[in-house]
């Protein structure tokens, strides 16, 4: 692009005579601002339209390129995929079927006592079909809302000793309608009785105190005595 002519300079530059400059001065600004438009004229600058979109795009293949070899290097495993919003966690895995409770192990006495329904002492009657007919003696302790007759029915595949052996029995009510008990926690609550002596059933599932336990005496038969029982069961209340 050519100069403007001097004759058009004083279209783009008039004459600064009506500023207040010094004398002199004005005719030497006229000139200097005119050069410079001519220079600016004759050297275009660069497209700047066209500079700033290749400065972005060069950005951003850097910053993609630098992402990239940050999530994936030699050697490490693939990133984890995020949940979509929305998902769910999987479902939890259903128990395993024929899952059976842990019998529940009793330390003392009075634990038995104060877990316990119903306390009797008597013996077995009879037994068929994982049931057990008991004759009650003499009950020591019962809640109000268990029922009790001279008989009562044992729904437990433990058998309270053999007919006509005496015995002390913890209960849990299990079938309210027609007197049904079960024993508690297997052989824990079932005492051979022989006098006035009372032997647990099961050494291996015994309480070891009356009302604090002993461990040195775990895995061995717990014995007491019928009048401590009593005792027991009146302290319940």
């Amino acid at each position: 692009m050519s100069a403007p002519d001097r004759s058009e300079w004083a279209e783009l530059a008039p004459h600064p005579g009506d500023h207040e400059l010094p004398a002199g001065r004005h005719e030497l600004h006229r000139t200097r601002l005119l050069t410079a438009i001519a220079q600016e004229t004759r050297t275009p600058g660069p497209a700047r339209g066209l500079v700033r979109p290749a400065l972005v795009v060069a950005a951003l293949v850097l910053v993609v390129g630098v992402g990239a070899g940050l999530a994936v290097r030699p050697g490490d495993e693939p990133p984890a995929a995020l949940p979509t919003p929305g998902a769910t966690s999987p479902a939890a895995r259903p128990a395993p079927p024929g899952a059976v409770a842990k019998t529940r192990a009793y330390g003392t006495v009075r634990q038995l006592t104060d877990t316990a329904d119903l306390v009797v002492r008597g013996e077995v009657v009879s037994v068929a079909d994982g049931r057990s007919v008991y004759r009650v003696s003499e009950v020591l302790y019962r809640t109000p809302a268990a029922p009790v007759s001279a008989e009562i029915t044992l729904l437990t595949p433990e058998t309270p000793g053999v007919s006509g052996q005496s015995s002390v029995l913890y209960l849990a009510l299990s079938d309210p309608g027609e007197s049904g008990y079960t024993t508690l926690g297997g052989d824990f609550g079932i005492f051979d009785l022989s006098g006035d002596t009372v032997t647990s059933r099961s050494p291996a599932r015994s309480v070891t105190g009356l009302r604090t336990e002993d461990a040195s005496t775990a895995g061995r038969a717990f014995v007491t005595t019928l009048a401590e029982l009593r005792q027991l069961a009146r302290e319940r209340g």
